[in-house]
């Protein structure tokens, strides 16, 4: 029994051979053909973000505060680079008998940056606030987070932070988002670290 003729693909040589000498209609498809196969999918044009490692710490391991800022700001976010940054953000709070220390060793800041969310919250304890996750995407780094304010009344309020080291990298933007929502963006690479401004240190307490 004769088998059925086999059809080959016709090359791209091919296809434009005969673009050549077709008329415009022609040359249209044979363009498109011929194009088809290096045209870059609109699914793959854009890279995933990276996910950036973090190591979260808990903000009663040490002996301090966060300083007070704009009483018309709820939030705070920063981007601590150097003990000195760390220094102007967290007030020592010393106590009789107290043996944590007032700061992390110094020499972390050479390996790592520290990200930070604080908010004023009720003073019952009940409010949750976390880093869940850090990427980077497209040059510059999202730092997501969760909120979620006490349900309580309470006759007081707080200063609640979140803490979480990232691996040191190179002055960037940084982006804060919070429940799906964009709270700050920071520029380190313009010595933009911290948002709100921080109060001079002779009016920064408690």
């Amino acid at each position: 029994m004769p088998q059925a003729a086999r059809i080959e693909r016709p090359s791209r040589r091919l296809v434009l051979a005969i673009a050549t000498h077709a008329p415009l209609g022609w040359l249209a498809i044979a363009t498109m053909a011929a194009g088809r196969a290096t045209d870059p999918s609109p699914d793959t044009a854009d890279a995933e973000p990276t996910v950036v490692p973090i190591r979260r710490d808990d903000p009663d391991r040490y002996q301090n505060f966060v300083v007070n800022w704009d009483a018309g700001t709820e939030v705070l976010c920063a981007v601590v680079r150097t003990p000195a940054d760390y220094a102007r953000l967290f007030h020592p709070a010393p106590v009789i008998g107290g043996k944590k220390p007032f700061a992390p060793p110094e020499a972390t800041f050479e390996k790592e940056h520290l990200l930070v969310i604080a908010r004023v919250v009720g003073g019952d304890g009940g409010s949750v606030l976390a880093i869940e996750r850090v990427v980077e995407k497209e040059g510059s780094l999202e730092v997501h987070g969760r909120f979620q304010p006490s349900t309580a009344k309470s006759s007081f309020s707080i200063k609640q932070a979140a803490l979480a080291w990232i691996p040191a990298r190179k002055p960037e933007p940084v982006t804060f988002i919070e429940n799906d929502t964009m709270i700050a963006t920071l520029d380190t690479g313009k010595d933009a670290w911290v948002v709100p401004d921080l109060p001079e240190e002779s009016t920064a307490s408690e």
